[in-house]
């Protein structure tokens, strides 16, 4: 304590410094104003970037979609809701890529996934196809411009993790396997 008399303490300095910190430093922002509209060579590596998102997102949506059908009744309003989030996830990543002057290339009439036949095949499929875009976004971030392309993927990796935990849960396995989020388990 630093005094008796109300006085806080130096964990609790600590800790609003650190808040502090972490909140200047978040998400490359610099001391610059951003540009909203990113130099040319940024936006061709966030465009590449941004469409090997885009097409992962796609097919986890397949995923879903074929999968649905094969789920029980208690599960299906679950992963209809991470169908929705999904196409949303699409929605977005399809919007950015235009932001940048990008062309969206049609998507794929069909996917390779497999043949799960039951619902533990289905949550396995879903589970690895949203633990491999947790992957690839922790590693485009840092990639990507700084400000709002990258925020919002950032948004997007929170919600596939979220998925992750929800989707462990209901294969016995623990929501939370570890402090960090890695997209490997």
């Amino acid at each position: 304590m630093v005094g008796d008399g109300g006085g806080a303490s130096r964990r609790a300095l600590l800790g609003a410094a650190a808040v502090a910190g972490l909140a200047l430093s978040g998400c490359g922002a610099t001391a610059a104003p951003a540009s909203t509209r990113p130099a040319p060579a940024v936006a061709e590596r966030d465009l590449a970037l941004l469409l090997a998102a885009l097409e992962l997102e796609r097919r986890t949506v397949a995923a879903y979609v074929a999968g649905l059908p094969l789920l029980p009744r208690a599960l299906r309003g679950t992963v209809q809701q991470f169908l929705s989030e999904e196409l949303e996830h699409t929605g977005e990543l399809i919007s950015l890529v235009r932001s940048v002057g990008g062309r969206v290339p049609a998507r794929p009439n069909s996917f390779q996934l497999g043949h799960p036949s039951d619902a533990a095949g289905v949550l396995a499929l879903v589970h690895e196809l949203e633990s491999a875009q947790i992957a690839t976004y922790l590693s485009t971030i840092p990639q990507l411009s700084p400000g709002p392309v990258r925020a919002a993927v950032a948004s997007i990796l929170t919600v596939d993790a979220q998925h992750v935990s929800l989707i462990r849960l209901q294969q016995g396995q623990a929501p939370v396997p570890s402090a960090f989020v890695t997209g490997a388990e």
